[in-house]
């Protein structure tokens, strides 16, 4: 399987891995700031600036403010030399109650005068930007799923009772996500590139930094090894967007990562893994029905990884049915190729023998492919995600039988399941998902079965057409006047299917 193609950039690698869930991003971004020398860029859906990045026994043994506003502060205090930008997208009114209001003066007009703020609101109507990066001194990036902001922070236990997962004072369920970490000087300037790029597109000034590639850094940022790291034997990574503007290349009507997915589930020989907060993507149930329903090919074992139930009656109708659909095609398929489809959420990690209610929230997006492909990024498995929104990926593919990356990606997707699964996997792949089904169905462990719809699904089934959804459109290339048409005419349509209903 080659997948390489669809990208933006390839860039080789001193160093790659992966961030499991927000303590230990949160941990490594500060150990990082530490030793930036010159400079470091933050790109995001959201900030906020009273987030404390690290909390309990972290914070009790940092010599330094632990809340991102004031950590910020010190750092320039601390080095004149050091320049921040932080690039925000200028969200929707209907996040307003969710977000930090007069972020632009916490940021902008109340900090040390070397940092600076800005929204980003240059994007076709109806999309958001949602990359998540952070560039430090031309050396070092994080890319993922991430934002620096609150509702992120959890430890990988992903407890039901954790006393530090707090955000404004209130306890917020238990929240699993991975960043990608490169030690890379072709990332780190590449990533700087975009984000000028956006930042001059959005009205922003010039940067004030040095050439691109002449800012020197201290050896501790050059060798930098963040702590907890999930170690990707990687040489080489691929870097891939969705962009309807296609910054910094100002190719239009970039889907990179779209193609890139597609690719990787066409070549899959032996396993999918995938945990995604939604899987509604119209192409992606499509790819994946296809391999399930080649005869001709081997048989697969598919494990998805998501969210029982949407948050709310419009994320029902913009993402849930379509996802209801997908997941029993896969299951339909599955059963009759001779597949085996595993298909489950995850509870909250808890004592003794009573289910606990909720679910670990699964904010990831992740997707591995035979133990030869691993992706990983911002790009949800939506429609908008993979045509409509901003979003970057970082893959990696052991290209020629690469035996230490095929160990290092197997070693991560194993991982990654047994946090979600709550006990020990058999160590023969093949017996995995009759395993899981196992413990899912004796409610051992924290996996659970994802669950059949619930009769208002089936209700809005029979009225809705999810691919219809103005809410997560299916756009081709042509996004400006595929969005026109779709934002003209689809709400009213939707509308009266409500009211039939």
């Amino acid at each position: 399987m080659t997948t390489s193609e669809p990208c933006w950039c390839s860039v080789d690698i001193d160093l790659a891995g992966l961030l499991i869930d927000g303590r230990d991003y949160y941990r490594a971004f500060c150990d990082a700031a530490l030793k930036a020398e010159r400079y470091i860029l933050l790109a995001g859906w959201q900030f906020d600036s009273k987030v404390k990045l690290l909390r309990g026994e972290d914070a009790a043994q940092a010599a330094h403010p632990v809340k991102l506003k004031e950590l910020l502060n010190w750092l320039c205090a601390n080095n004149p030399q050091l320049r921040i930008y932080m690039l925000a997208w200028d969200f929707h009114v209907v996040f307003a109650l969710e977000r930090e209001w007069l972020q632009q003066v916490s940021f902008d007009w109340t900090t040390h005068e070397n940092i600076h703020f800005l929204f980003d609101a240059a994007h076709p109507t109806g999309a958001c930007h949602h990359q998540k990066f952070v560039v430090v001194d031309d050396q070092i990036a994080f890319l993922g799923g991430i934002d620096i902001c609150e509702h992120r922070w959890d430890t990988d236990q992903h407890r039901l009772e954790e006393p530090h997962r707090k955000s404004r004072g209130l306890k917020h369920p238990p929240f699993h996500d991975v960043q990608a970490f490169l030690r890379s000087r072709d990332a780190a300037l590449a990533l700087r590139g975009l984000f000028e790029s956006r930042w001059q597109g959005a009205g922003g000034e010039p940067l004030d930094l040095a050439p691109a590639g002449s800012a020197t850094s201290r050896v501790a940022v050059s060798t930098f090894i963040p702590d907890k790291l999930r170690r990707v034997a990687a040489r080489s990574a691929v870097i891939s967007r969705t962009d309807p503007y296609g910054r910094p290349t100002n190719i239009e009507g970039c889907q990179e990562i779209k193609k890139l997915l597609l690719r990787a589930i066409d070549g899959a020989e032996r396993c999918i893994y995938i945990e995604t907060q939604y899987l509604s993507a119209r192409a992606v149930g499509l790819a994946l029905g296809a391999r399930l329903a080649d005869d001709e090919r081997s048989r697969l074992d598919v494990v998805v990884i998501l969210n029982p139930r949407a948050e709310n009656f419009k994320e029902e109708v913009a993402i849930g049915l379509a996802q209801a659909r997908i997941i029993a095609d896969l299951r339909r398929l599955g059963a009759e190729g001779g597949h085996r489809v595993g298909v489950y959420f995850s509870r909250p990690g808890h004592e003794g023998c009573v289910d606990p209610e909720g679910s670990t929230y699964i904010h990831s997006k992740v997707m591995i492919v035979d133990d030869t492909f691993l992706t990983v990024g911002s790009a949800n498995l939506t429609n908008r995600s993979l045509s409509l929104d901003t979003e970057l990926n970082v893959s990696f593919e052991a290209d020629g039988g690469d035996a230490d990356l095929v160990r290092s990606i197997r070693a991560i997707r194993r991982g990654l399941l047994t946090e979600h699964a709550g006990l020990e996997l058999p160590e023969r792949d093949e017996e995995l998902i009759a395993v899981l089904d196992d413990a899912a169905e004796r409610r051992r462990g924290k996996i659970r079965p994802y669950p059949p719809p619930t009769e208002q699904e089936l209700e809005l089934m029979r009225v809705v057409d999810p691919e219809a959804s103005p809410f997560d459109p299916d756009l081709g290339p042509s996004v400006e006047q595929d969005q026109r048409e779709l934002f003209s005419n689809g709400l009213s349509v939707l509308w009266e299917k409500l009211k039939r209903a």
